[in-house]
């Protein structure tokens, strides 16, 4: 029962549909949400980056981290540049917490340069090299601590700032869906924001200078 002059859902949806003009229109309410939806706009946004200090250990899935500090320089020992071209690199001390080997500069996702320094290669690091060796870190196998300098190729920073934010993203252990039984660290949303100080470039990774 309604009060007189009380409109019901059933009479309201009625006269909906009485005209073809009326009822195009529902659909177009109907149907624009399921679009949305395809398309991922209803998707939950990813979540603000998560600040973390320098010195500080930080678990990203993949590894265990410790960043430390940056630095620009071209006579790092890491293969030729181009003209106009420098090494930026992060130094940072890395535990694999896995179960497998981790190939750190190719297949890993955890470590991005900012986006307003240029870096016309992966978004991951070009080299990765060992600063108690000098030499190219290889895979970074399970449970092994590293202290390493992460390193990227950029015509940028000629006047490098004392203070650059590097992301680290946090990884999850995931199956690939184009191979069954495959499986990696693939970077998921969530990231954290890291400030690291500027600093000389380690002595152990530098080319000798011509006498």
């Amino acid at each position: 029962m309604t009060e007189p002059g009380g409109i019901t859902a059933r009479t309201a949806l009625a006269f909906l549909l009485a005209t073809w003009p009326r009822r195009l229109l529902l659909s177009l309410v109907l149907v624009a949400p399921m679009v949305v939806a395809a398309a991922g706009g209803l998707e939950p946004a990813a979540p603000p980056p998560r600040q973390v200090q320098a010195e500080a250990v930080t678990d990203t899935g993949a590894y265990h981290v410790v960043p430390r500090s940056y630095f620009v320089s071209e006579r790092v020992d890491a293969g030729s540049l181009e003209d106009g071209e420098r090494w930026v690199g992060a130094l940072a001390q890395i535990t694999n917490q896995g179960s497998t080997p981790i190939s750190a500069a190719v297949s890993d996702e955890t470590f991005e340069l900012p986006d307003d320094v240029p870096n016309d290669s992966f978004a991951n690091p070009h080299e990765v090299l060992r600063l108690d060796t000098g030499s190219r870190l290889g895979a970074a196998q399970p449970g092994v601590t590293y202290e390493v300098a992460l390193l990227w190729r950029t015509t940028g920073l000629e006047d490098p700032p004392s203070e650059l934010t590097f992301t680290m993203r946090e990884t999850a252990w995931t199956q690939w869906n184009i191979e069954a039984g495959f499986s990696s660290w693939r970077a998921t949303p969530r990231s954290l924001d890291v400030s690291l100080p500027l600093v000389d470039a380690p002595a152990a990774i530098l080319e000798e200078e011509d006498e």
